[in-house]
């Protein structure tokens, strides 16, 4: 290796580090404000339950329109500048969370809390497009969301010691102390490299991205696969509580394992999609697993004994993992291989707006199916996993078919 190598080796190990240490920070946040929100909201804030489920639905439907802008943002200024903007915002927006006392105030901060939630994920993409080389980015978000998944864990545990408490100030403590990891993560991410705003000569149309309909229709298509996650909180839970023999607690613990297993093999499966023709079997992969893990959740209403309803369930729970693991290698690979050059946030924000759609609605659609529909409601589930990503393929070719596209590197 010579001295040049061994400069830049040691220059990227350094790059890796601060956005693992700032994934790790704001991962932490995370897990406690998820755990709790719901809670903290109605029981401490005193905002009526059937309010706040409406502000939080519709100030994130708002949230996931203002992020798409932000994208247009990184590519005009750099996205290492927005990516601290942002983190500093969702710090902001955190602590506004303590003084919340109504559904309008709590409507406008939900929409701006997700509006940076959302954006900052494109954006922590282009970053890292932007100073990995390309045989490295894959692998380095895939060791983010290894060290998400941990530090996420992390916080729903400190969550769980607040959610025994009876009294206020832990809660308005853990809320604190979530918008208090926004700042560390952004004060870790300074000491990365500046990235470079694309040049006012080369740099696309704000809407270009939006207006790119075959790239629009693949992050949509694909996006359909995140209703897995929904699967586990809400559909599985429910499922188990309503038609199942096994035990409910299981559902947690299903949760648990599973981001074990993530922070396992995602580096591993991440792989797959170093190649387009890599990410596009991937999706396939995942749905076919997905679809796979819908029918076998569905059978386990069928066994009495409690212990061979469990056994399924686990069956279950394990092609749900493979299914996850593909889903997130396809949706890299896609959108790092897709998207246009000089555009990169744009691009970015819509893939990440896509994917916060249906994270939104997935508990709402999953929830209804399950419950309302039950048996057939799985088959649905099933049926829809096994088509969306079908149209990936020849809409990968017609996108590349475009004379005016110049793939990123």
């Amino acid at each position: 290796m010579t001295q040049r190598q061994g400069e830049r080796a040691t220059a990227e190990k350094y790059i890796v580090r601060r956005f693992l240490q700032s994934e790790g920070a704001s991962a932490f946040g995370d897990g406690l404000w998820f755990s709790m929100w719901a809670i903290y909201l109605t029981a401490i804030q005193g905002i009526p339950p059937t309010q706040m489920g409406l502000a939080m639905g519709l100030g994130g439907a708002l949230g996931l329109l203002l992020a798409l802008p932000v994208g247009a943002l990184a590519d005009r200024l750099g996205a290492r500048e927005i990516l601290l903007a942002v983190t500093m915002l969702r710090a902001a927006f955190s602590f506004v969370f303590v003084v919340v006392g109504n559904f309008w105030t709590l409507l406008v901060v939900a929409a701006l809390f997700v509006s940076m939630e959302t954006a900052a994920k494109g954006v922590k993409v282009t970053a890292i497009h932007h100073l990995m080389p390309p045989d490295r980015r894959l692998t380095v978000l895939a060791q983010t969301r290894v060290v998400q998944h941990l530090l996420y864990a992390a916080g729903a545990g400190a969550a769980a010691w607040v959610l025994s408490t009876t009294t206020a100030w832990p809660y308005h403590g853990a809320v604190v102390v979530n918008g208090l990891t926004f700042i560390v993560a952004a004060a870790i991410m300074v000491g990365l490299p500046r990235v470079p705003p694309v040049p006012a000569g080369r740099r696309a149309a704000g809407t270009a991205a939006v207006r790119d309909l075959p790239y629009v229709a693949i992050m949509s298509s694909t996006a359909i696969l995140a209703l897995c996650w929904a699967l586990l909180s809400s559909g599985l839970p429910l499922w188990l509580q309503r038609e199942s023999a096994a035990p409910v607690w299981i559902a947690p613990l299903a949760v648990l394992a599973s981001s074990l297993m993530i922070a396992l093999f995602q580096v591993r499966v991440t792989r797959n999609g170093g190649r387009l023709v890599g990410a596009v079997r991937s999706s396939w992969r995942s749905g076919f697993a997905l679809a796979a893990c819908c029918l076998v959740f569905a059978a386990a209403a069928w066994p009495a004994n409690p212990w061979l309803a469990a056994a399924v369930v686990v069956i279950g729970l394990g092609l749900h993992v493979v299914g996850e693991l593909y889903y997130v290698a396809a949706r890299w690979g896609l959108s790092l291989k897709l998207m246009a050059k000089d555009a990169e946030g744009q691009y970015q924000s819509v893939t990440a707006t896509t994917e916060g759609a249906v994270v939104a609605l997935g508990p709402a659609i999953v929830t209804t199916l399950v419950t309302g529909a039950h048996t057939a409601g799985w088959v649905l589930l099933a049926v829809l996993f096994l088509t969306c990503s079908l149209p990936v393929a020849p809409l990968c070719r017609r996108l590349l078919r475009q004379t005016a596209r110049r793939p990123a590197l």
